[in-house]
């Protein structure tokens, strides 16, 4: 039975229309929704993906505003590039099915500006994490991470180029994942953890082919 996985945005949707591209993807992707018109209702619109706006002032409004429109709908898995943070009736019954990716190692850096963050501490590696999403910011457990050494000789637009490309195939192989069936509590079941830049490893062809 196809898996019923759902994007939730209020971004540019960077990410998400790279993901639409590929083919594999784009077609487990049941629908779009929204807070406000934004990138990535656009997006959705122009790769063929349902899109709905549910106009809404705050966290807690929008999410009462979700748990009220997927009441008494079959929903697999969540995926969300949302900038507040889930509350209430929509959280409790979903938790352990909404996915957020965030664009640094957590738990270092959570936030608004991972990426900035991570910069600006000095670190020596930049990265990118899928997790769960809980009551907290960027709080919940790692699903996927990803790795990369930070070029101090490179610019600041190319090193933030390899955590977008990072967050590409991780949203690519998280779908895969989620419609097999191989996102459960405890993160991915079966995965594989050689030594990579990814962990669990990639499998999924489209996220290991996938170039920007």
């Amino acid at each position: 039975m196809d898996k019923v996985i759902i994007v939730i945005a209020s971004t540019n949707g960077a990410v998400f229309d790279r993901a639409m591209y590929v083919e594999e993807c784009r077609k487990n992707i049941s629908m779009l929704i929204s807070d406000r018109h934004c990138g990535a209702v656009e997006s959705a619109i122009h790769h063929g993906v349902p899109a709905v706006v549910l106009d809404s002032s705050s966290g807690e409004q929008f999410s009462e505003a979700l748990h009220e429109y997927f009441n008494g709908k079959a929903v697999d898995f969540f995926i969300s590039s949302y900038t507040r943070v889930f509350a209430g009736r929509f959280l409790e019954k979903y938790q352990g099915r909404i996915v957020n990716f965030h664009p640094a190692l957590l738990p270092a850096c959570p936030g608004l500006d991972g990426f900035g963050d991570t910069v600006r501490s000095g670190c020596q590696f930049i990265g990118s994490t899928a997790h769960f999403v809980d009551e907290g910011i960027d709080t919940g457990k790692p699903i996927l991470q990803a790795v990369a050494p930070y070029d101090p000789h490179a610019s600041l637009e190319h090193n933030r180029h390899k955590v977008y490309v990072q967050l590409c195939k991780m949203f690519v192989q998280t779908v895969d994942w989620m419609a097999q069936g191989r996102i459960g509590p405890g993160g991915v079941i079966g995965g594989s953890y050689l030594s990579s830049e990814f962990i669990p490893n990639l499998e999924s062809a489209a996220a290991l082919q996938l170039r920007e």
